[in-house]
């Protein structure tokens, strides 16, 4: 099989969207609430289990459900409809399972797809600390025992998912017998591995860090290891030279999750501008909103604006299924996949920020849906790659700086 191959039926692909579409009322339900609260609605992840997602983009030869890059995307995009920031928690399984499609070695990657088929596991995976974020080599340490196993001690920043998660996924850096990093830049890189350990193996702990501007409902906390014991099992490769090569598994799903939160945007404004009227003005004894010339003129924008960032999307996708990726310069491949998400990513922000001109006083109310998702919109520009490292990767690879394609 190719590495993006389809091996998921449409009438299974049309299944997993609906029940997405179900799920998603509940996330609409907790997401207000969860916002407000500032926590993870820890109350979901029975129901998501229940719904089979976990498996859902684990290979059929796994016993998963076999979903593509697209059909997982699809199921990020609806699962944002209900609530995005909720849905962005969980999607970090989902791009976790995807990632390690490519990255662990076969061993490693049979257990942990066999414990999330099986025992309906959920994985979230912490790699930026505080120093830098995912393009920082690793200061989290992993000493050697001298029996095959580690120590590892080191804190995990942006650990999305970490409340609701059986399985952590995350780097270090493996050091010499006595605890000491090389000092070559190289060989620091070239001993950054990854491991997959249980979230309640003793040493780990959550320090509650999370008070952000939006995506409140993600609990991305940070996670502290101290000393914590991870047998030979738990080694799962390279992380440096095998997460960029599956960069886009992060890239589309973090698209559909905004391009879900956009398109969520539009709806709730198209729905209040049909219904809203400013009752008797200078203008008329009852000037309805949608009357009104440039009110239809900004929900056409807005509209066109989704529509373009859905569909730099779904090319996207069918890019990597044709294989067409193979065209890029491969230095800058994590760039061009990321193309994607920041169409998304900007978008979703330029729809929320017109939706609340649009609407008018109103939704700038703390609570209302729009004021909500406005919020949540902010946080598309710093996933990885954040929205700038992507601009400045394509430019410098246009300018012929990252050597010959």
């Amino acid at each position: 099989m190719g590495k993006h191959d389809v091996e998921i039926t449409p009438a299974e692909q049309a299944e997993v969207i609906q029940i997405a579409r179900s799920l998603a009322k509940h996330f609409a339900e907790a997401g207000p609430r969860a916002d407000a609260e500032n926590r993870f609605p820890t109350e979901l992840v029975p129901l998501y289990k229940e719904s089979g997602l976990p498996a859902l983009a684990v290979p059929k030869k796994y016993g998963g459900l076999g979903a593509d890059i697209w059909t997982t995307t699809l199921v990020s995009r609806e699962l944002a409809k209900g609530d995005p920031a909720i849905a962005l928690a969980f999607n970090m399984h989902q791009t976790m399972i995807g990632i390690f499609r490519g990255l662990l070695d076969e061993e490693t990657r049979e257990r942990v797809f066999s414990e999330v088929v099986n025992e309906r596991k959920i994985v979230c995976g912490p790699f930026s600390e505080d120093r830098a974020g995912l393009t920082g080599l690793a200061d989290t340490v992993a000493v050697p025992d001298g029996e095959g196993g580690w120590h590892i001690s080191g804190k995990k920043t942006w650990a999305t998912l970490c409340l609701g998660a059986d399985i952590v996924a995350f780097n270090a850096t493996v050091t010499d017998p006595s605890g000491e990093l090389p000092e070559d830049f190289q060989e620091h890189a070239a001993r950054e591995s990854v491991f997959v350990i249980p979230i309640d193996t003793p040493g780990i702990s959550v320090i509650e860090t999370w008070d952000t501007l939006g995506m409140r409902a993600t609990g991305t906390h940070t996670l502290v290891f101290d000393k914590v014991y991870v047998p030979a099992s738990s080694y799962g490769g390279n992380f440096r030279n095998g997460l960029f090569g599956e960069f886009e598994w992060a890239s589309l799903s973090f698209s559909g999750v905004y391009l879900g939160l956009a398109e969520k945007a539009y709806t709730e404004t198209r729905e209040i501008l049909k219904k809203k009227s400013l009752g008797a003005t200078q203008e008329g004894k009852d000037v309805a909103l949608k009357g009104i010339g440039y009110i239809q003129y900004g929900l056409g924008k807005i509209l066109l604006e989704t529509e373009t960032a859905a569909r730099a999307l779904e090319t996207t996708a069918r890019i990597l299924i044709e294989g067409r990726d193979a065209e890029w310069n491969p230095i800058a491949r994590a760039a061009f996949v990321d193309v994607t998400k920041v169409a998304a990513t900007e978008t979703a922000i330029k729809v929320t920020d017109a939706a609340l001109r649009l609407v008018g006083g109103s939704a700038f109310r703390r609570g209302h849906v729009l004021e909500r998702l406005y919020r949540d919109a902010r946080g598309g520009p710093f996933h990885p790659l954040t929205t700038d490292q992507a601009y400045d990767l394509l430019g410098r690879s246009e300018l012929g700086l990252l050597g010959a394609p």
